[in-house]
């Protein structure tokens, strides 16, 4: 699995740590940005969710201050369940029953050591299908 990252300046820091995780379990990961205070939500938010769109076996986690501002930006492509986490049941729920495929993150509101838990809460889990398809399903139409 490749993980996909993007933030704005208020998720920038925690971003870098997140990308710490990644290296240190030898996960792949590609950084789309930012790289300046000077920065959007929607902007990275939008890239984050066009790359997922059309990459298979990859994972995107977005972070800005509040997690809400990327949410609502990468929530406008097709495709994509991006799922604003705030806690250890919320990563559970997102991948079991929506199968997220963005983690969102709120860099001015988590710690370090409570993302890295979701994360891999999430990843710990299996999306479980059967009536939760056609839900999924339904969110494209």
């Amino acid at each position: 699995m490749k993980f996909i990252l993007a933030s704005d300046h208020g998720g920038y820091e925690l971003k870098q740590k997140i990308k710490e995780f990644l290296e240190l379990n030898n996960y792949e990961y590609e950084d789309l940005g930012c790289n300046s205070e000077n920065s959007s939500y929607a902007e990275y938010g939008k890239k984050l969710a066009n790359k997922i769109s059309t990459s298979k076996n990859s994972l995107g986690i977005g972070v800005c201050g509040t997690g809400l501002g990327i949410s609502f930006a990468v929530n406008r492509v097709k495709g994509i369940r991006g799922a604003r986490i705030t806690s250890i049941e919320d990563a559970k729920l997102a991948k079991i029953h929506n199968n997220a495929n963005i983690l969102l993150f709120g860099g001015r509101q988590q710690s370090t050591s409570e993302v890295i838990e979701m994360i891999d809460t999430f990843l710990k889990n299996e999306f479980e299908g059967g009536r939760h398809n056609s839900r999924i399903e339904e969110l494209d139409k």
